[in-house]
């Protein structure tokens, strides 16, 4: 629950952990910061660099224009000024869900209708990939990669990839 989400992060940094896998789909950034800066101020980790953290941008928000404000949310969620890593979580493009409509966004476009399904977006993996690479050469993700993608997938992001992916994430 997300009420114990700043408590689990504070004890695991404790414990030794030093990698927090965080995504917007898991709905609890805002908490895993929260654990974050607790654990910095109560000194159970000298600061934010002594930490790894992942974080992973959702299927509503693959179109270029999409994926900066993405991770700015999850920034400012987890109260960081960049993230270790970022992933693109699916290789699955979703119409785009407004953060104050809905957010997390899930998986389906409209909740409340009789029928809920997954609307998909014409965006290409190459130009979510091309904004990816603009995260990392601005430093808000100092590595990117992928998730869920198979080994065609991969072949195909190597043929157009400025800068290859640091992860892929199965």
């Amino acid at each position: 629950p997300n009420d114990a989400t700043a408590d689990t992060v504070v004890n695991a940094l404790k414990l030794g952990y030093r990698h927090l896998d965080c995504a917007c789909d898991y709905g609890n950034e805002a908490e895993v910061g929260e654990g974050i800066k607790r654990a910095i101020d109560q000194g159970v980790i000298g600061s934010r660099g002594d930490i790894w953290v992942t974080s992973k941008l959702w299927n509503t928000y693959h179109a270029a224009e999409h994926v900066p404000m993405a991770i700015e949310k999850s920034l400012e969620d987890l109260g960081l000024d960049y993230v270790d890593l970022y992933l693109i979580h699916f290789p699955i493009a979703l119409k785009f869900v407004p953060f104050e409509e809905r957010y997390p966004p899930e998986w389906v476009y409209d909740p409340d209708t009789a029928e809920p399904r997954m609307e998909y977006a014409r965006v290409s993996m190459q130009e979510t990939w091309e904004a990816m690479e603009k995260l990392a050469d601005n430093g808000k993700a100092r590595n990117i990669g992928l998730c869920n993608v198979n080994t065609q997938g991969l072949r195909d992001l190597l043929n157009y990839a400025r800068i290859p992916p640091a992860v892929l994430q199965v």
